[in-house]
């Protein structure tokens, strides 16, 4: 990831975007961190697949954006041959999602200047899986024809008088009913997937794991809404 405060520049060419008038943020509009994981259910790989020196940049979706111009662009931008997931379509922008060394980012792009890959359709799953540096893991085991999840997180809060932080904790821990490239965990068998009970939906697409939950699975603040990365697997 690379940092540079300008003018959009693809392709060697600057690029003008048309202006329009503020509009209501919509949540077709949206594209954050926060909700890039409940999005992600027919998430797909691509790539960007400018010439050489060419740089994407991502845009803000607030006020009017993306396509209000550039007053939109943000500093980050991406470079040939960057991978990202996109979660979805508007129009011609694209909401993707990049894997930085330090942190991800989230936010509006140019569909037309992405390469796309076709999923995996029998993706494999199992191993332990890692959101950067965030506590907890997911591992996913496969036993006796089935899949299996057990994942352990926490959210870390204000720091007490004595010096210790608030600590809630989350698990998951269950059989995954896996079809394809997705998965979901939770629900029970008389009444599918009430409202106490803890659900996760999980995709696999290229090297990446995102997982979107209910909120159920733990504590206050407890989630396990992600990107996550295979950090071990299993042979």
């Amino acid at each position: 990831m690379r940092i540079f405060s300008g003018l959009v520049l693809l392709s060697g060419v600057l690029l003008s975007l048309p202006g329009v008038a503020l509009a209501a943020l919509t949540d077709e509009d949206m594209c954050r961190n926060g909700l890039f994981p409940s999005e992600a259910q027919d998430a797909r790989i691509a790539t960007f697949a400018g010439p050489a020196q060419s740089r994407l940049y991502f845009f803000r979706d607030m006020d009017g954006c993306p396509s209000a111009g550039t007053q939109c662009q943000s500093k980050s931008y991406v470079v040939p041959g960057d991978e990202l997931i996109v979660a979805k379509r508007h129009g011609d922008w694209a909401c993707a999602w990049y894997p930085g060394k330090q942190r991800e980012t989230v936010g509006w792009v140019l569909a037309q200047q992405l390469r796309f890959v076709d999923a995996e359709q029998q993706p494999a799953w199992e191993g332990t899986w890692k959101q950067y540096d965030y506590p907890g893991y997911i591992n996913i085991a496969f036993k006796s024809g089935h899949y299996y999840v057990l994942g352990n997180t926490k959210w870390i809060g204000a720091k007490l008088a004595d010096g210790t932080r608030v600590e809630h904790l989350g698990s998951l821990d269950g059989e995954l009913l896996v079809q394809g490239n997705t998965a979901h965990l939770g629900g029970n068998p008389s009444h599918p997937d009430s409202e106490f009970d803890c659900v996760a939906d999980l995709v696999r697409v290229g090297r990446f794991l995102i997982v979107h939950d209910n909120a159920n699975c733990g504590g206050l603040n407890v989630r396990f809404d992600g990107v996550y990365t295979l950090r071990s697997s299993r042979k």
